[in-house]
């Protein structure tokens, strides 16, 4: 078994803020004039130990450097992830099946933000894989669980690409109602089911 230095102490552990006062101490020794540490009643300390405060120092330094970096590196990586993914949604949602056209108009129909839907369909586990649903909570009844669109399919999705038109005939209406989900429990169109 070999011994790793990041075994003793990980670094991404610990707060960024114990690293700016690591900084700012050993930068007000490092860095203090005689007087100053003489009115701190730091100059003994500071003439013991005076050689380890440039390692701190330049240390911490480095590391909240590298967290300001990591951190906006991060910040670029996800904007570019979310304008890719939401590119590539806009494409999901333009070439929606007729099955999963039915799915999604459930929140139109029932009016609902958060409906609850088998996870083990396989239409309703496809749109969660294509993150157009969402399943809003880890808790269910079996294998039904609250689901709501995705923040950026909602901002997407029209009604249009769920087969709705503003002009709908009656015979198209009963067309949507027939043809909901099998797992629906609440229909509103039941005349359109006799």
């Amino acid at each position: 078994m070999t011994f790793k230095f990041s075994d003793l102490i990980d670094f991404s552990k610990i707060p960024i803020k114990i690293f700016i006062l690591l900084s700012f101490v050993s930068g007000i020794l490092l860095f203090g004039s005689e007087n100053f540490l003489q009115q701190l009643k730091v100059k003994e300390f500071e003439e013991s130990y005076g050689m380890y405060f440039g390692i701190i120092f330049i240390i911490c330094i480095s590391f909240i450097l590298l967290s300001i970096i990591y951190y906006f590196v991060k910040k670029i990586n996800s904007y570019f992830f979310r304008v890719k993914m939401n590119r590539h949604l806009k494409e999901k949602i333009k070439k929606l099946d007729p099955s999963e056209q039915a799915v999604l108009r459930e929140f139109i129909i029932t009016q609902r933000t958060t409906i609850s839907m088998p996870m083990d369909h396989p239409v309703v586990s496809g749109l969660l894989d294509k993150y157009i649903l969402v399943r809003k909570s880890n808790i269910g009844m079996g294998m039904y669980f609250p689901m709501a669109l995705s923040k950026p399919a909602d901002k997407h999705l029209t009604e249009f690409d769920l087969g709705f038109r503003e002009d709908m005939e009656e015979e198209e209406i009963k067309y949507v109602g027939r043809n909901r989900p099998e797992w629906t429990s609440d229909y509103i169109y039941e005349s359109a089911n006799k």
